[in-house]
């Protein structure tokens, strides 16, 4: 880090365009400052900020939360940096109030448009706890009421009093607020989402409002020069490539309906593939095969699986040439809710790989193909030629559920 803080310098020519910022960002508590020099991620930097119809500034000082590097122009994004402002919302709007009155800009969102409690698009790192077991998982969204919980393969029932611990992503800083389970979502990627409700007597807690308040602007301002776009322009191959040629460290966020995956690399190596349970080949290829959807892209490692990274030109490669042999399958004979039937006598009378006696005890407890697609770590295509030779075989067969 410089021995001097750096002074970023920002300038609105007009009054409409200042009000514009700091409706959607500047009182949410961060800047992104295009074209901005080079900076160190997590340097501290003074921003500058003037009102040239005017001759009003005022400066703030913040941290470097996300830099968008030169390269990533082609892909879309705009080179710069996005700064966090220290401070709460409320001292930063008061330091702003000079600009806001300068510029004739209204301090606060129009009532008509303001929710009591909004919510904020947010991927933080976060825990459930109920009883004597603790799930992790990440959110999707948080307001001052409660949080959307992304929980891998968990699932709790509506009403569950449960405890929430919630992690600052840079600060690190934890707080555990009490809720009950108020919704739950199940997505097609095997996924549990819950709808959690926050515990009214822990709203009344101070702390724990500043807590919330700071988590949504240090997303808001993690959002700050990030690339979205539909994935049905590109689908999600191409869009991958593209990112990964053109930064060397990224996360790609895959969104379709309720399903949610994410892809992370750096320096040409793929260090996580996840969606929903699956991980690694078994979620590349899942997200590759979407035909709809939206992406999100932040040149960022946003997080890392325990297993070694791969490389992605490699991993590319195979999870497109398993998208091929899926393509080849008759999926129809394998329905996702039918329930698959061992002959016990058909499949001891030959010998079987990993995949397929893994595919037979799972037949032996009665689960149903798309259980079995769920449980298995392999990917899709593979188990479902499992499937097929084991039914050409008689080994198993399916039976639809009434």
């Amino acid at each position: 880090m410089p021995a001097t803080i750096r002074v970023l310098k920002v300038a609105f020519e007009t009054a409409e365009d200042f009000a514009q910022e700091y409706a959607s960002n500047l009182s949410n508590g961060g800047i992104f400052v295009a074209g901005a020099g080079p900076v160190e991620l997590r340097e501290t930097v003074t921003v500058e900020i003037a009102l040239a119809f005017c001759g009003e500034h005022v400066q703030l000082e913040g941290e470097v939360v996300h830099i968008v590097t030169p390269d990533m122009a082609a892909a879309g994004a705009t080179p710069g940096i996005a700064v966090q402002f220290n401070g709460d919302q409320k001292s930063i709007r008061e330091k702003f109030q000079p600009l806001v009155v300068a510029s004739g800009a209204s301090a606060e969102p129009a009532p008509d448009v303001r929710r009591a409690a909004p919510r904020v698009a947010a991927r933080l790192h976060a825990w459930v706890a109920t009883g004597g077991e603790s799930y992790e998982g990440r959110t999707r969204n948080i307001s001052q009421s409660g949080v959307l919980l992304a929980v891998p393969g968990r699932q709790l029932p509506v009403g569950e009093s449960v405890r929430v611990t919630l992690e600052h992503p840079t600060s690190g800083a934890t707080m555990e607020i009490q809720g009950k389970v108020a919704r739950e979502i199940e997505t097609e990627g095997g996924e549990t989402a819950l709808g959690i409700e926050f515990d009214s007597a822990d709203l009344e807690r101070d702390e724990v409002a500043r807590f919330i308040e700071a988590l949504q602007t240090c997303e808001h301002t993690r959002q700050l020069g990030g690339i979205a776009g539909s994935l049905e322009e590109l689908g999600p191959q191409n869009v991958l490539q593209m990112f990964s040629t053109s930064a060397p460290v990224g996360t790609l966020i895959l969104r379709r309906r309720d399903d949610e995956g994410m892809v992370c690399f750096q320096n040409g190596l793929l260090h996580l593939a996840q969606l929903g349970p699956a991980t690694g080949m078994k979620a590349l290829v899942r997200m590759l095969g979407w035909r709809d959807g939206s992406f999100e892209f932040h040149a960022r490692l946003e997080a890392q699986a325990s297993e070694p990274p791969l490389p992605l030109e490699a991993a590319l490669f195979e999870a497109v040439v398993k998208l091929d042999e899926f393509a080849q399958l008759d999926a129809s004979r394998f329905p996702p809710n039918a329930r698959v039937l061992m002959n016990e006598a058909a499949a001891a009378a030959d010998e079987h790989g990993k995949l397929e006696s893994a595919v037979l005890d799972l037949a032996r407890a009665g689960f149903t193909v798309q259980r079995i697609v769920d449980v298995i770590p392999e990917p899709d295509p593979d188990i479902l030629r499992a499937f097929g030779g084991l039914a050409d075989a008689g080994a198993i067969r399916f039976e639809n559920k009434p």
